[in-house]
Formats: structure tokens, sequence, C-alpha cells
């Protein structure tokens, strides 16, 4: 049957156009195709790597081994995970006559000649050549939130030796990724200096037995995971008995912490007893002789979980350790009914992390929110639509994920209205400010506001550091260094060449400091609200319980 040569334009016309349809969304299709990650980094695959894996526990000596590689460097990189950890390092290093370089997001040492540089795993520098690099904790590759900047830093990194410390879960990721990137790769294992064992015993008779941190002893470290569990326990066991205590928790400025971890490791000092939070199982050396787990269940931020079995052994690794008063640690519970899993987290193996965590860079953003602008109907799409499209048409390997989805999508909804290039505004999604947070959220948008306008962001009137006299004023004075913290993470990002403000807000981040110190040493005459860690653990455990029952019921429906 004869084609009607009335109909062969409009034929052609539509076939035009849908060839027109299919190129465009085969170009979106490429900007959004996240499956060979190790192709970012051209620079470092033009020559082989040798990634080396120092795999062990907490206490086993595996990054004291990596870094004396490094100190032999004639030009090396160490990559934290936390500010304190590279100001350890940095230190380390200038101890030792090696000039180096400390870069933090809120902090930077710039040291005339430096042949090593100690920063944070987000702060890697990908663009100059090192002989030696280490990266510390890499199995926090599998972070849903950070885990994007380990990722990148084994990938990226220039140099001939990528020294990673980490536990044994992350050896078959790492092996796939040096695979890819075509480098090689040697394992070194390494063992517990020291026995870790589990008490027999519980330290209350029951679940609901009061007076039970009576039974503390010089070493301990008590476990909690909410500040006014720690405050409590920590007035409840300086009540009750002759020691006092230290305190560490997330949100305390990471300078408070190191101060408290110094006064708890020092022998000629008051202090014998720590409280603190899961923010231990990290970093800092302590000379723990005991961890007391307060109880298995937290809030996450979005529900009550019990323990994973990585974290219950992350924290518990941290009593005994080499070179201190406890050679060797011990690990328990306040409340028995804990006692059976603990025994069963302490005798698993952790899992083997299958994914590393991934984020497109800002070049991958601002080139398909470039395409959706010229093929979509809008001349210009906001950012959270580019990041929630992008995020719906993204190819990710079976090895990787997504990492930061929802919370870059709730930060780009605060810039909607903001007049900046996409490129700012996704820098501006990576700032440290806690989406949760009206507070941190407040002092982003003024800062924003007014540099899109060409005026100069000065420091608001509520960042003022005020003379704490209860616990929640304490807390008030965490969340003012954070805002400042984030100030100046903005300055350093998006300059106002307002050196006075940078300067002022230095002198107010080292004089909350100061307040917080003050506020912590006389924490007896602190208010602190009717509070009993008792009956929140028992509610914390009623309604997990409570979540299991209907998740099994749902099941089995």
């Amino acid at each position: 049957m004869a084609i009607s040569s009335e109909i062969i334009p409009d034929l052609a016309k539509f076939i035009t156009n849908r060839h027109s349809d299919f190129e465009k969304y085969r170009q979106l299709e490429q900007h959004t195709d996240l499956t060979k990650p190790q192709e970012w980094y051209p620079h470092a695959r033009l020559d082989k790597r040798k990634i080396i894996f120092h795999a062990g526990p907490t206490n086993s000596g595996k990054t004291y081994h990596a870094l004396l590689r490094l100190k032999q460097a004639k030009k090396g990189m160490y990559l934290a995970p936390l500010r304190l950890l590279a100001a350890e390092c940095y230190e380390n290093l200038t101890s030792d006559g090696i000039y180096t370089s400390l870069v933090t997001g809120q902090e930077q040492r710039d040291v005339p000649f430096s042949t090593h540089r100690s920063s944070t795993v987000e702060l890697a520098c990908l663009d100059q050549d090192y002989d030696v690099v280490v990266i510390d904790e890499i199995q926090m590759l599998s972070d849903s939130f950070r885990g994007f900047a380990w990722t990148r830093a084994l990938m990226g990194v220039r140099c001939k030796e990528v020294h990673v410390c980490g536990g044994l879960e992350a050896q078959d990721i790492v092996k796939k990724i040096a695979k890819m990137c075509g480098d090689d790769f040697e394992m070194k294992t390494y063992h517990r200096f020291g026995e870790l064992k589990v008490q027999d015993k519980s330290l209350a008779s029951s679940s609901t037995s009061k007076g039970s941190y009576t039974n503390v002893q010089p070493g301990d470290c008590v476990v909690a995971f909410s500040r006014q569990d720690i405050f409590a326990i920590k007035r409840e066991i300086e009540k009750t008995t002759p020691f006092k205590c230290c305190v560490i928790y997330g949100t305390l400025p990471p300078e408070i912490r190191a101060e408290q971890a110094r006064r708890f490791n020092d022998p000629n000092s008051e202090y014998e007893v720590l409280i603190a939070s899961d923010a231990i199982g990290m970093g800092l050396n302590l000379s723990i002789k005991r961890i007391i787990f307060n109880s298995m269940f937290k809030h996450n931020g979005e529900q009550i979980v019990q323990l994973d079995h990585s974290s219950v052994k992350q924290i518990a690794g941290r009593a005994g350790r080499r070179n201190s008063p406890y050679p060797h640690g011990e690990v328990t519970c306040r409340d028995p009914s804990d006692m059976k899993y603990l025994r069963k987290c302490m005798e698993t193996e952790i899992a083997p992390i299958r994914k590393a965590g991934l984020i497109p860079t800002a070049s991958h953003i601002a080139m398909f929110d470039e395409l959706l602008r010229e093929y979509g109907s809008q001349k210009q799409t906001s950012l959270h639509e580019t990041l929630r499209k992008f995020s719906e048409m993204a190819t990710v390997q079976g090895d990787f994920f997504l990492c930061r989805k929802r919370d870059l999508e709730i930060v780009s909804r605060w810039l909607k209205d903001v007049e900046m290039s996409t490129a700012a505004k996704f820098l501006l999604c990576m700032s440290p400010v806690k989406e949760s947070c009206a507070r941190s959220k407040a002092v982003l948008l003024r800062y924003v506001e007014k540099y899109s306008k060409g005026k100069v962001p000065g420091i608001h009137r509520s960042m003022r550091p005020k003379e704490p006299t209860s616990f929640n004023n304490l807390a008030e004075l965490c969340s003012v260094y954070h805002e400042l913290d984030l100030f100046l993470w903005l300055q350093s990002k998006l300059p106002s060449n307002n050196a006075v403000e940078e300067v002022r807000a230095q002198a107010m981040k080292e004089e909350t400091i100061e307040k917080i110190n003050r506020g912590l040493a006389r924490a007896d005459r602190l208010s602190l609200d009717r509070y009993d860690y008792l009956s929140r653990d028992n509610n914390l455990r009623s309604i997990w319980s409570k979540a299991m029952q209907e998740s099994r019921t749902q099941q089995s429906s």
C-alpha cells in the first residue's frame, strides 16, 4: 500500500522530532552515568599505583605502621576522618621535624616549604603528586552521609603508594576498587595487642535497679547515647562515688573533646571516669580499662534502633590500649538483659562491606542542569529539581550507591530563591550545615542572602556566647560554636573580603570554648531538669520491641 504524498512531510517531521528526543535523552543519560567513577580522575589513572591495606581492629597498630611509611616519604599526605585526628597527625609529623601543613574545613595552617599535608578526608588534594598517601578509617566509605569522600580519595589521589587503614570488613570493596583503577593491591593484617574480654556480670542486678553506677572503678567509660543521659549519669557518679567524670559527646567542639580526653588520660588529674557517647568509637586515644554500655538502644535521628554489631565492636574496642595503664580491656553493660546481645556482637564477624558511597561532582550537576534548561520548557530549573531528576536517571554500578540524596535535596530547596549559579548552590549543599537545626539553617541563609546581593555578611547577635547556668545553656553554647564554625566555612568558600568579621568569629569561637570549659568544670552547680535515664531506656526498648513485632507481623502476612 503506497503512502500518500500528503502525509510524507508530516511523517518526516515526526521522525525527525522523535530522533531529536532520543538524542536529548541519550545526552542526559550520558551525563548521569556513574558506573565508572574511576574515570573521573584521569590524572590518577596515568600511572599504576600500589594500594596497601593495613587491616585490623582497634588497638592493633595498623595506623602507626602506615604513618611510619608516611614519615619516610619525600612528599606525603594524611587523610583523617576527623579534624582532631588531622591535627594530631600534623603535630606528630611536625614534632619529628617534618614540614607539614594542616588543612580542615575551618582551619588552614600553610607551612612554607612543607613537604607533607594533614587534612580531613573531604579536603584531599587531588591535583598534586605525592610519594605516599595514608587514608585512615577506610571502612567509612560505606557511610551513607560521608562515604563518598573516602571513595573519592581512594580513586583520585595521585601517588605511588596509597596506604589505607581500617577494619577487615572493607577488604573486598577496597580490592575491587583497586582492580577497577588498574592498581596493585597488597594486604597487611594486624591483631589486637591486648586481650578484650566480656565480663561475666552486668553492672546492675536488674533492668530497673537504681544506683548501679556506685560500682564504677577508675578507668571506666560509661557509654550513653543522649546528652541528657550523659549529664544525668555524670551527676549520679559524682554524688555517690569519690570519682570525678570527664564527658565526651558528638556536639562538643573538637577542642573540648581533646581537652576532656587529655584530662581523663592524665594519671595525675582528678578525673578517673569517662562518660561518653559513641563519639569515642573513632579518633581519640583513651586510656580506658572497661567499657560499660548504659543501653544498647539509641535514637538515630529517624527511629529507635538497637546498636549494630559493628558499632558495638568498634566502641568496645576502645577498652585496653598498648602503652597505657590498661593494656587489656573489659566490656560489660549496665542492664543484665543486654549481656546476651553484647556477647553475640563480640563473637560475630562484621559483615563485609558490599558498596562504597559516591556523590556527583559539581561539574556533573552543572552540565546536567545546562542540558535540562536546553531541552526543557523552562529557562531556569531549580537545583532541587535538578538533583531529583539526576537521582532518578543516575545509573550506579552494583559496587556503589549515592550518598546524601535526602540531605542535598533539603538544602537545595532552601536555596531555590537565591540568585546564584548552580555550581555555587551545589557547593553550599556540601556545607557543614545541620539540616534539622533551624539556627544552623538561619546562619546559612543569612550569609547567602547578603553575599548574593553584594553585601558583606556579618555575625548575627544570636551567635554571641553567654555564660552557662544550666546544662541546657551548655547545649546552646555547643550550637553557637557550630554556627560560628559554619560562618567561617562560608567565609572560606564564599569570601566576603571582610577580615574583621572573620577575626571576630575566630575570637568568639575561642570565647565559646572557654565558656564551655568553665561550664563543664562546675557541672555540679549547673541546674539539671528532672530526668530519669532508666525510664528513658525502658521507653526506647518498648518502642523498639513494638516496631519489631509490627515488622514481623507484616512479613508473615
